[in-house]
């Protein structure tokens, strides 16, 4: 299975991860599953600011199936979201952003 995963704080897209497994229609990284930093394209980028509009996130992560022509079909929002995948392709300090937002939102 493949699935993409798009990290949010607050209205900001921190990155997204594109999640994969050879084993199982489940690309769940705790499952054994693999991933990879994934840009978004712009038909993406507008489906997922229309789902950030639509809510207050703090820290979130928007998860995404790929229908049978590659396009994005919403599968969930999770809000307690791990960060392995993040940290695994991505050199960003998640932790001092999730911080700023909270201190804004004071």
């Amino acid at each position: 299975g493949i699935d993409i995963r798009v990290f949010v704080i607050g209205k900001e897209i921190v990155a997204a991860v594109k999640r994969y497994s050879s084993k199982s229609f489940k690309a769940n990284f705790s499952l054994g599953g693999e991933s990879e930093a994934y840009s978004l394209n712009p038909n993406e980028l507008c489906i997922v600011k229309k789902i950030i509009n639509l809510f207050n996130f703090d820290f979130a992560g928007i998860d995404f199936i790929l229908d049978k022509n590659g396009d994005f079909l919403f599968n969930e929002i999770e809000d307690v979201v791990g960060c392995r995948t993040l940290y695994k392709n991505y050199n960003i300090d998640v932790v001092k952003k999730y911080l700023e937002h909270i201190k804004n939102q004071l």
